[in-house]
């Protein structure tokens, strides 16, 4: 397997980024507001972005935009290693149209080479290690709980709901980064098995289904009281099933919890 370097190193943080836009969700909003982060945030098939700082291993915390001029303000997302491999600095001779609307780049071949990018930036590694990782190690303190896949869509609605009543100031402060993150993760997990929860009819699944989101939900209380440090660890997978990248998130149950 071949080590390549992360997106710090190949670029850094609070640089403008052009990448295609179908990485950004397409889905809703919510039930109310047909608006989705996709065509908000886009133009043409690209999108802008500007990375703040990283919040886990593989996992960023950048802002997304339709226009390099607005991604300081834009949509702040959670955008993975992988799909910054996309990623390349932005540069006004990129651009397809001036203040004079002359075509300069069609923004076609902006996305060929945003894809030609990444085929270069892709650790080269077989197959099969690509297509699933192991769940990593947790802490010796921790004692493994639950294990959820959930989709970049999900996480990323988890977030929204989770930050949504928060102030701005709460949001950028370092320190608090890591302890949305987590929640939203928490979030994420306590979702899919509700879904799940939903969608059985046998009473037995129901029942463990159950026992599994409350167990879930008392250590997402515990996090958000303690504030404690990460008790969530993710690994990325590629799901043959849904042709998508997944998140296996493991939570660990502290000892102190258990106290």
């Amino acid at each position: 397997m071949v080590i390549q370097r992360s997106f710090l190193k190949r670029i850094g943080c609070l640089v403008t980024c052009v990448l295609p836009a179908d990485l950004l969700s397409a889905e809703a909003t919510d039930t109310e507001d047909p608006s989705n982060l996709r065509a908000d945030a886009s133009r043409d098939g690209l999108t802008f972005l500007q990375v703040r700082r990283q919040v886990e291993d593989d996992l960023y915390l950048a802002r997304v935009a339709a226009s390099p001029d607005q991604v300081a303000q834009g949509y702040t997302v959670l955008i993975s290693e992988q799909e910054l491999y996309y990623a390349h600095p932005w540069d006004a001779r990129l651009a397809w149209e001036d203040h004079l609307h002359t075509r300069k780049r069609d923004p076609q071949a902006i996305l060929a080479l945003l894809r030609a990018h990444a085929r270069e930036v892709r650790p080269l590694c077989r197959e099969a290690a690509c297509s699933a990782a192991p769940v990593p190690a947790l802490e010796s303190a921790l004692t493994p709980l639950e294990t959820v896949e959930v989709s970049t869509q999900e996480v990323r609605a988890a977030l929204r709901q989770v930050t949504q009543d928060e102030p701005a100031a709460a949001l950028q402060a370092p320190h608090n980064t890591q302890y949305y993150v987590q929640q939203a993760l928490f979030q994420a997990m306590l979702d899919r098995l509700m879904q799940q929860l939903y969608q059985t009819e046998e009473q037995a699944q129901a029942l463990l289904l159950k026992a599994r989101c409350s167990l879930l939900a008392q250590l997402q209380r515990w996090h958000r009281t303690t504030r404690s440090r990460r008790i969530i660890h993710v690994a990325r997978r590629f799901s043959e099933d849904s042709h998508q990248m997944m998140w296996r998130l493991t939570a660990g149950l502290p000892a102190m919890a258990v106290a």
